[in-house]
C-alpha cells in the first residue's frame, strides 16, 4: 500500500464518473482513494463506458449495487450480506468492504506535481 502512495505514477480505476467529470469511489482502507489524491507524481485513472454515471447520486448508488457488493464477491467474503443480496446493507461485519466513500470533483492541488488523468475507454472494463 505504502509503495502504490510513494510511486512516480499511480494507475487504477474509478467507481464511477458522473458526466461532469466527477469520480466517485468506495473502498475498504482507503489506499486506493489517498493514492489519487496525494503521493504519486503522476496519477492515471482508466474507467470504462459502464462507470459513467449521470451524477454523484447516481455514482453513490452505483457503489451500493455494483461495485461494494461485486467487489466483496470477487474477495469471497461471502458472510457479507452484499454477497448474497447484490445490495450493499450498510452491515457491520468487521469483513465489511465499504468504508471510505470518496467524490472527487477536481484534480487535487498537490505539494508534487498535480498531474491527473482521466482515460475513458469506450468499451465495458471490469466493475
Amino acid at each position: 500500500m505504502m509503495e502504490a502512495h510513494s510511486s512516480d505514477v499511480f494507475l487504477c480505476s474509478s467507481n464511477a464518473v458522473t458526466e461532469d467529470g466527477k469520480l466517485v469511489n468506495i473502498d475498504s482502507s482507503g489506499n486506493r482513494v489517498a493514492s489519487m489524491m496525494f503521493g504519486p507524481k503522476k496519477v492515471i485513472v482508466i474507467v470504462g463506458k459502464n462507470k459513467i454515471v449521470k451524477d454523484v447520486c447516481a455514482g453513490l448508488e452505483r457503489l451500493k449495487r455494483v461495485s461494494g457488493p461485486l467487489n466483496a464477491k470477487r474477495h469471497n467474503l461471502v458472510e457479507l450480506p452484499c454477497v448474497a443480496t447484490g445490495v450493499c446493507t450498510d452491515c457491520n461485519s468487521p469483513k465489511r468492504i465499504c468504508r471510505v466513500i470518496t467524490i472527487m470533483e477536481r484534480a487535487p492541488n498537490r505539494v508534487r506535481d498535480p498531474n491527473m488523468t482521466v482515460v475513458l475507454v469506450a468499451k465495458k472494463l471490469g466493475f
